[in-house]
């Protein structure tokens, strides 16, 4: 367990009865065999972490060290509690870390259910394979920027030129996808579309075709919640 793991969840694991180790990780927050890295997750931490990048690099890093890396999602319904942060964008997130990643997410419903998880998947998995952990040491980084193009080609008429104009001009993954959510189809009288206005009308080769097929695409994702 990494030793910024506190609080109640440290409390819960007192009562478990399992052999706990505390360390200083370097990834991920709970180590149970060589090749399984477990990121925990409470809903309103998954959504800070999304909004400084720090989502993408911690998936970056358990996807290259570990060959089966998972998420505990705690409590999923703390993900909607901090204003000003849209959902599609938060859904847009895990929808990338399960499908374009292909990092499993398990959903809990609190500290409780949480421990006792990764205690019985620790039993299952280390009675066919005894673990002993080994340190793994990683340079601190930043999310690279080829994953973050990655991310933004999951979006629809999304060219790898494309995905490099929106990141250049917005920064990050987060604030292209709130750049779509803000931005507005303009129409005319008749009601026929004209353009865009908002963010992303700054931007050449983006108007109302992309921006309505994207808006569709974020707002369809609201359906992944029904997987908690």
């Amino acid at each position: 367990m990494d030793e910024r793991e506190r609080h109640e969840i440290r409390e819960v694991f007192e009562k478990v009865p399992c052999q706990l180790r505390i360390e200083t990780l370097d990834i991920a927050d709970y180590v149970i065999s060589k090749d399984i890295a477990i990121e925990r997750k409470r809903g309103d931490d998954l959504v800070a972490s999304i909004c400084d990048n720090r989502f993408f690099s911690q998936l970056e890093k358990l996807k290259k060290h570990y060959e089966k890396p998972l998420i505990i999602l705690e409590n999923p319904k703390k993900m909607f509690d901090r204003r000003g942060v849209y959902e599609a964008s938060i859904y847009g997130a895990i929808l990338y870390a399960i499908y374009k990643m292909k990092i499993a997410l398990f959903p809990t419903r609190d500290a409780k259910e949480t421990a006792e998880t990764i205690w019985s998947f620790a039993k299952f998995v280390q009675k066919s394979e005894p673990f002993e952990y080994a340190p793994i040491k990683v340079e601190q980084e930043k999310i690279g920027v080829n994953s973050q193009l990655f991310f933004l080609e999951g979006l629809f008429q999304v060219s790898e030129k494309k995905a490099k104009t929106l990141l250049e001009h917005f920064g990050t993954p987060y604030n292209v996808l709130k750049a779509i959510v803000e931005t507005e189809i303009t129409y005319t009288k008749s009601g026929k579309p004209k353009g865009i206005a908002g963010s992303l009308e700054e931007l050449k080769g983006f108007g109302h075709k992309f921006l309505k097929v994207n808006k569709e695409l974020l707002e369809n994702l609201a359906d992944i919640v029904e997987i908690f």
